[in-house]
């Protein structure tokens, strides 16, 4: 069955109705075939690994376009080798074998992509060894938008982020994604769309499932590897994108909490949220309480790149369909 655009979801998480074919160990199944046991050790324990990958409909074109399927599949080998998990397949066949799921599920349209490999084998005691492991690509329409477009009111969270020391921050392991979701629903229950987090020494890391860049003057400064984020993918092109702009490379460098107060313009950035406007912090406005300039181009530009409507680095996006196939 074909899909197309579906109309945006009630809800606020910009997601449809999940495909009905997904992939589960390089076969391409019927979704209802590839449930995992209750008894499965990743249900309890969160001994896996994800991620989250975008594809963009380019209407004119009738073309899908994978965005960094590459990239993204070497972090999800790079998670699995420091989680002592085998990955069966290499970044450049799950690649492959991706474009092929997205045609599997003829979708024309935005979609999400969730790669996942858990530990499904059934087991109660602690351990990362000696467990079954099983990967699969779920796909997910996307007609709507993740996080509010108009810009982000955002807390402080009373959460802090796990260091490296405990939870390896340069893996994204599925059960480290709790404290996140207890921030998240910590900053709605208060009035605010989103949750900064900090280190447990107090710098600033990042928000929930996306990191931050704040601007101050002319220099845009993000908090580095080190202060516990995930280096993020669209972090990496936000900061190839500022770099190329303003000829001025983007600073690491640790973040203290009180600069998100007085910074001239801050952004969230990730897969799913794309490039959105922080326009307050814990009541503060941030420059004049609208989404910067800065931001909205970035924006535009990562979504215009996605779509191959902006023809800078066309090696981030992937066909789907055969050029000049019949739509």
């Amino acid at each position: 069955m074909r899909i197309t655009e579906q109309p945006a979801p009630a809800s606020t998480s910009g997601f449809g109705r999940p495909c009905d074919w997904v992939l589960v160990d390089g076969e391409i199944l019927p979704s209802e075939a590839a449930a995992v046991s209750v008894h499965a050790h990743a249900l309890s324990y969160g001994t896996g690994t994800f991620e989250g990958i975008r594809a963009w409909w380019n209407e004119e074109h009738q073309q899908l376009y994978l965005f960094e399927g590459r990239a993204h599949y070497e972090r999800l080998a790079r998670s699995a080798h420091i989680l002592g998990l085998r990955l069966p397949m290499t970044p450049e066949r799950l690649t492959e074998r991706t474009v092929e799921l997205l045609r599997h599920n003829d979708i024309r349209c935005n979609a999400y992509i969730r790669p996942l490999l858990v530990q499904s084998g059934e087991a109660l005691p602690v351990r990362m060894h000696d467990i079954h492991t099983r990967l699969s690509v779920a796909i997910t329409p996307m007609p709507g938008d993740y996080i509010n477009p108009d810009g982000v009111r955002c807390m402080v969270s009373s959460w802090r982020r796990a260091p490296d020391t405990s939870t390896p921050n340069r893996a994204k392991v599925t059960g480290s994604y709790a404290g996140p979701a207890l921030a998240k629903t910590e900053a709605v229950r208060h009035g605010f769309e989103e949750a900064i987090m900090l280190t447990t020494d107090g710098y600033v890391a990042e928000a929930t499932t996306a990191n931050l860049l704040l601007r101050f003057g002319a220099q845009w400064v993000t908090p580095p590897g080190t202060d516990d984020i995930l280096e993020g993918i669209t972090r990496a092109q936000v900061m190839a994108l500022l770099g190329e702009e303003t000829g001025n490379p983007v600073l690491q460098r640790r973040v203290h909490r009180s600069e998100l107060y007085i910074c001239d313009e801050a952004l969230l950035c990730g897969t799913a949220a794309v490039v959105v406007g922080v326009v307050e912090v814990d009541g503060r406005v941030i420059g004049d309480g609208e989404q910067g300039a800065s931001t909205l181009e970035l924006n535009r530009a990562l979504r215009a790149i996605g779509r191959r409507q902006d023809e800078r680095h066309p090696e981030w996006t992937a066909p789907v369909y055969p050029t000049g196939a019949t739509p």
